[in-house]
C-alpha cells in the first residue's frame, strides 16, 4: 500500500496534471486505483469516463466515487460538470480520457483548450487535482501541456509501470 500511497502523495502535489502513454499501458488502471485509495481515505472524487473499459477496474463501493459518462457530442456539458465539482469539494477529477480527436478541428481545439484552462485554473484555486489522462499523441500533448501544471509520461515494463514526470522525477510501480 505504500506505492499508491506515495503515487497520491506526489500526484496530489499538482493542481492540474496530464498523464500519457501508449493504449494499455495501465493508465485507466493506475487512476482506478488512486481514485479508490482516496475514496477509502474519506475524499469525493470525479471520475469522468469516455469508455466503459476505462472504469472495468474500479469497483464502485463507495458513494464518494462519482461516474460520469463523458458525452462527446457535448463535451463542455461534462466540463461544467466538472468545473462544479471542483468547488463543491471534490478532492481529484479524473477525465479519462481527452477525446483527441476534438484537437483535429480549430472549434473544437479552442473549446477543449479552453475547458482544460478554465479546469486547471478552478483545481489551483480551489486546492484540487485534475487528471486528464491521453493515449500518446505529441501535437496534442505539447497543447494540452501548456494548460496543465505538469505532464507524467507512462510506460509499462513487464509488472511495472513506470512514470517520468516533466521534472525529471521518475516513480517505478509494481503492478497492482
Amino acid at each position: 500500500m505504500t506505492e499508491i500511497s506515495s503515487l497520491v502523495s506526489t500526484l496530489l502535489q499538482k493542481n492540474s496534471l496530464m498523464i500519457y502513454g501508449r493504449p494499455g499501458t495501465g493508465k485507466s488502471l493506475m487512476m482506478n486505483k488512486v481514485s479508490i485509495y482516496l475514496a477509502e481515505a474519506g475524499e469525493k472524487v470525479l471520475y469522468i469516463f469516455n469508455h466503459p473499459s476505462a472504469i472495468s477496474n474500479l469497483s464502485v463501493e463507495t458513494e464518494r466515487i462519482v461516474l460520469l459518462p463523458l458525452d462527446d457530442s457535448n463535451l463542455m456539458s461534462s466540463l461544467i460538470l466538472a468545473g462544479n465539482a471542483v468547488r463543491r469539494g471534490f478532492r481529484l477529477i479524473v477525465v479519462d480520457e481527452i477525446p483527441t480527436e476534438l484537437l483535429y478541428s480549430i472549434i473544437g481545439m479552442r473549446n477543449t483548450l479552453f475547458w482544460i484552462s478554465f479546469l486547471s485554473n478552478l483545481a489551483r484555486s480551489f486546492s484540487r487535482t485534475l487528471i486528464l489522462v491521453s493515449d500518446e499523441l505529441p501535437a496534442n500533448l505539447k497543447l494540452v501541456s501548456n494548460y496543465v501544471d505538469s505532464v507524467i509520461m507512462m510506460e509499462r515494463s513487464g509488472d511495472f509501470l513506470n512514470l517520468e514526470l516533466d521534472s525529471g522525477t521518475k516513480l517505478s510501480l509494481k503492478l497492482f
